[in-house]
C-alpha cells in the first residue's frame, strides 16, 4: 500500500453515484475502483458492481427503542425547531426497523479503491467505516457500538473516503490485495467492508464529536458535534470482497507434452500481480508436476488464502521460478 498525504485520501465532494450503488434506509454506498491510463497515474474511478447476498430486519433493543421513542415525542411538542433539528427528527420518523444487509464484491487486486457515500436525510448521520475491521477513522479495531469514531455526513451530502486516517497529516490508500498484504491484523476480518449507521439525538447536549467527512484536510481534522440516538446501529451494509476459494487466477490449456499452458491471466488476480503471461508454460508447483490442469487444481484445492506456492515457468527466452500468494 502506498503512503501518501492524507489531503489526498480523505475525500472530496463528489455529485454522482452510480448505477451499482447499494441502496439502504439512510445511505447510498458505492465501491469505486481506480484505473489507470499510464504512467502519470492520471485515470477514473470506476463503479464497481456489488450483487446482493442477504438482508435481514430486526428488531431495536428495548433501550433503544425508547430512546427513539423519547426523542420523537419531543420532536412533537417542541417548538420552533431549527432546520438540522427538524431534519434529524424526520430521519427518525422514517425509521422503523433495523436492516442488514450483506453484498459481495469481487475485487481487483492492486487497485486503489474508494467508498463513496451519499446521505439521503435531511438529518446528520454518523458512519462508522470499518476496512478489514478496522476503523478508517482513527485505524483502531472497531467495537461494534456508538462508542466508535464516525465520520459525520450533513444533511444531503455525498463525499468519497479514499483511505484510512492514521495520523492527522497521512493516511493509507485503500487498495485491494492479498491476505498477508492487508493493512489489518484482524484475520478473521480480512475481505470485508463494513458501514454501520446512526442517526442523531437533535436534542442531547454536545458532549460527543464527530469528523466530518468530506472536507479536504490540508488544515486541523474538522469536528462537528454529533451524538447518536441509540447506541447500536440502524442500519448496517457489509461488502464482502474475499473469493470463495483459493484461486490462481489464470485459464489453464494442457499441452502435448510436460506442464499446462496458460490461455488467459484474469485481470485482478494473483497470477497478474505475480507477472505471469499468456502462453506460459507451467511444469512444477511447489516441486509437485504438473502436466494437467487437474493436477493444478488439486494442488489448489488443498492451500488456503494467504499459502504461496513456488512455481517453475517456462517462457521461450527462459525458464525461471516464482512465487505466487494465493487468494481467495
Amino acid at each position: 500500500m502506498r503512503r501518501i498525504l492524507l489531503t489526498l485520501l480523505a475525500g472530496c465532494l463528489i455529485y454522482g453515484i452510480g448505477l451499482f450503488a447499494a441502496t439502504g434506509q439512510f445511505v447510498v454506498v458505492e465501491v469505486e475502483a481506480f484505473e489507470s491510463w499510464g504512467i502519470l497515474h492520471w485515470g477514473t474511478w470506476n463503479a464497481m458492481e456489488e450483487e446482493l447476498l442477504t438482508t435481514r430486519v430486526l428488531q431495536l433493543s428495548v433501550e433503544d427503542d425508547q430512546a427513539v421513542a423519547d426523542v420523537l415525542a419531543t420532536c412533537d411538542t417542541a417548538p420552533d425547531l431549527g432546520g438540522s433539528e427538524r431534519g434529524s427528527c424526520n430521519a427518525l420518523e422514517r425509521f422503523y426497523y433495523v436492516r442488514e444487509a450483506r453484498y459481495d464484491l469481487d475485487p481487483l487486486l492492486g487497485r486503489p479503491y474508494r467508498i463513496q457515500l451519499r446521505n439521503l436525510t435531511s438529518g446528520y448521520l454518523g458512519i462508522v467505516l470499518a476496512i478489514d475491521g478496522l476503523n478508517t477513522n482513527g485505524n483502531a479495531p472497531i467495537v461494534g457500538d456508538a462508542t466508535d469514531r464516525k465520520w459525520i455526513l450533513r444533511p444531503f451530502q455525498t463525499v468519497a473516503i479514499s483511505g484510512w486516517q492514521v495520523s492527522t497529516e497521512e493516511a493509507l490508500q485503500f487498495e485491494f490485495t492479498t491476505p498477508s498484504q492487508s493493512h489489518s491484523t484482524l484475520e478473521p476480518l480480512r475481505g470485508t467492508i463494513q458501514l454501520a449507521v446512526y442517526l442523531a439525538d437533535p436534542f442531547a447536549d454536545e458532549n460527543r464529536k464527530g469528523t466530518e467527512a468530506g472536507e479536504m484536510i490540508d488544515q486541523p481534522t474538522v469536528v462537528i458535534p454529533f451524538v447518536s440516538v441509540t447506541t447500536s446501529p440502524v442500519e448496517t451494509l457489509t461488502f464482502d470482497y474475499s473469493r470463495d476459494r483459493v484461486m490462481l487466477g489464470i485459464q489453464c490449456q494442457e499441452t502435448e507434452g510436460a506442464g499446462i499452458r496458460i490461455a488467459a491471466v484474469v485481470e485482478g488476480t494473483a497470477a497478474e500481480q505475480a507477472g505471469l503471461r499468456v502462453g506460459d508454460i507451467i511444469t512444477y508447483a511447489s516441486a509437485i508436476p504438473i502436466n494437467t490442469c487437474s493436477d493444478m487444481q488439486k494442488l489448489l484445492d488443498s492451500k488456503s488464502p494467504g499459502d504461496r506456492i513456488i512455481l517453475k515457468v517456462h517462457r521461450p527466452e527462459r525458464v525461471f521460478l516464482i512465487t505466487v500468494e494465493l487468494e481467495e
